[in-house]
């Protein structure tokens, strides 16, 4: 065990050691914040893979393989890394040829400041949520291996990530992302062999043992996976949704992988960066999904009254722990920790970049020296770093108070992510995107998001509630009274009422009054998706909402209404969509 722990002190020691050797020349935000623009295209694409390798996957994966099958990741895991590449040609060549530092600067150039400001706020927002996954997760992997208190391994990846960031700065994050990929790989390769080794069969039992015990895509063969209904775990439809939202999302708006990729000389550098970070996410796809159904057939062939039959997020770590000889344990304890810390360092400085560019230079002090923008960049990293563990500990409390599984317990903490995609998406293929249409969109798919996770977090602890008691009663589980969709159906109406006086629309006092209305509108709606499957669907027991349901109510409209909207002044669109790629842009550069 002690060599185990000197493993981990080693590496630890070894990743602050290149924070602080990349902390040399360190003198603009330029070079804090995208490496000089001059990083290794290959560097670059090991970098981006290893941020979304983080160890929510690593603990997701096998986790929900273990306890359900490969179904959740089938769509995710081919469709959508297939379309990874196509989504950067979509995206990411606009910005570099802004010379942008963050995404979201390309919204101004097509809508104006204020979307950019509320695209940005959503887009930090909803990053910010996911660092917490990250530390919570880590919380499970070092509970189930070395049986550490939630708070020690929360700190312990935290602050050391903190501190070769700070140190650091973007090259730090790459080149330790590139150290951290090896460590991971090579893990993961003696994990591999080890359990192919110890199941009966190797690895072709492996597989089909766990396919045949209904942990392969079992659900394909189910006729409600082809339904709609919010009460069944997973549906093809919105997996399919999924699948293609997900890499659109990514490539558009995650300032974690844009960030890397604008760390390259130029649009065809990091064109070879994503394709190299493709090929290794392929890879360990395939990795991960083997580890899954091993893990579930070696435990299916050697009992351990430790592991249930929902112990999927402790299952695998719990194999290592307990069947690798000292020092391999502290070996992939360091895998882990590589994961874990090259997601928490890439969002630490991609989280801290928006708030340089986005919101301080922008709010608070325009005009920064360059030593500033790397004082106040290092002051947000820090700051960031302290939110985002306070918040993997309340992760840790809501998993326990939902008993959810680390795929579904970050669900009830994401409202604002809606809003991301369609701004960029439209913005890209219509001439005809405005910023009337992107407010108004945000504010709705809000209410819509609120509405949607009350369902989940209320329906869920109701049926809880009423497996232990019965007496409790269906509660939020049960049939939803129309009050609780009518109420704010009538007052998103009366709310927008002004709005239709021009002029009312032309004042502060109409158009926040409308879209405050559209925000209960969006809610109202939620409402009666939920008034309508509970009247529809329960009966005989209580049912709580699935984590994965979710229907595209809202973006499906949206788009609707785009295509009537007016076409906009050609200065809003020169050379910034696809209709006019290759033009020459004719607008002012926004102010950073």
């Amino acid at each position: 065990m002690m060599l185990d722990y000197l493993v981990i002190v080693l590496y630890c020691a070894a990743v602050i050691g290149i924070g602080v050797w990349c902390s040399r020349g360190e003198k603009t935000s330029e070079n804090y914040l995208l490496g000089g623009r001059s990083v290794p295209f290959f560097a670059v694409g090991l970098a981006c893979m290893m941020a979304l390798l983080s160890s929510v996957s690593l603990v997701m994966v096998p986790g929900e393989i273990f306890n359900h099958g490969l179904t959740l990741f089938s769509l995710s895991g081919s469709i959508g890394l297939i379309l990874v590449i196509p989504c950067y040609l979509l995206f990411t060549q606009f910005y570099f040829r802004l010379g942008s530092f963050t995404p979201y600067e390309y919204l101004e150039y097509r809508y104006d400041s204020t979307v950019r400001a509320v695209v940005a706020v959503s887009a930090f927002y909803t990053r910010t949520m996911y660092l917490g996954m990250v530390v919570f997760t880590t919380a499970k992997i070092f509970e189930a291996s070395f049986h550490w208190p939630p708070w020690a391994s929360i700190l312990l990846v935290g602050v050391v990530g903190m501190i070769y960031t700070i140190k650091g700065g973007a090259k730090a994050v790459i080149w330790t992302d590139v150290l951290q990929f090896f460590v991971l790989f090579g893990c993961f390769a003696v994990v591999v062999v080890v359990l192919c080794n110890r199941i009966d069969g190797g690895a072709a039992a492996a597989v089909t043992v766990a396919f045949r015990e209904g942990h392969g895509l079992a659900q394909y063969s189910e006729p409600d996976f082809y339904t709609l209904s919010p009460y069944v775990r997973l549906l093809f439809w919105l997996m399919l949704w999924g699948a293609l939202a997900t890499p659109l999302t990514t490539a558009c708006s995650d300032q974690i992988t844009i960030q890397r990729l604008l760390s390259t000389r130029n649009w065809k550098e990091g064109f070879k960066a994503q394709c190299v970070a493709t090929g290794f996410a392929v890879l360990f796809t395939l990795i991960l999904w083997f580890v899954g159904l091993a893990v579930f057939t070696y435990y299916r062939q050697n009992p351990d009254p430790a592991i249930g039959p929902n112990s999927g997020d402790a299952a695998f770590f719990h194999f290592v722990s307990k069947t690798l000889p000292s020092p391999l344990p502290g070996l992939f304890l360091a895998g882990m920790l590589a994961a874990i810390m090259s997601t928490l360092s890439s969002g630490m400085n991609s989280m801290a970049t928006v708030w340089l560019k986005e919101f301080h230079e922008k709010f608070i002090n325009r005009n920064l020296t360059p030593a500033g923008e790397v004082r106040v960049s290092k002051l947000a990293t820090l700051w960031i770093g302290c939110f985002v563990i306070g918040f993997g500990l309340a992760l840790e409390f809501a998993g326990k108070w939902l008993t959810q599984s680390v795929s579904e317990v970050g669900t009830i903490f994401y409202l604002l992510g809606a809003a991301i995609l369609p701004a960029f998406l439209f913005a890209v293929l219509s001439k005809r995107a405005n910023a009337k249409l992107i407010w108004g969109y945000t504010c709705f798919a809000f209410g819509e998001g609120v509405a949607m996770n009350l369902w989940y977090a209320l329906s869920r602890s109701s049926e809880q509630a009423w497996k232990l008691d019965p007496a409790a009663g269906f509660g939020w589980a049960g049939k939803l009274p129309f009050v609780y969709a009518g109420i704010p159906l009538l007052l998103g109406i009366l709310l927008l009422l002004p709005y239709a006086s021009a002029k009312l629309r032309s004042r502060w006092s109409g158009r926040v009054s409308a879209l405050v209305g559209l925000l209960a509108l969006g809610f109202a709606e939620g409402m009666l998706v939920w008034y309508f499957y509970s009247q529809a669907m329960v009966e005989t027991i209580p049912l709580a909402r699935s984590f994965a349901f979710f229907l595209p109510i809202s973006f499906i409209g949206a788009f609707i209404v785009l295509w009537f909207c007016p076409k906009q002044p050609e200065w809003k669109y020169m050379g910034l969509t696809l209709g006019t790629l290759g033009q020459k842009v004719i607008q002012k550069r926004p102010t950073r």
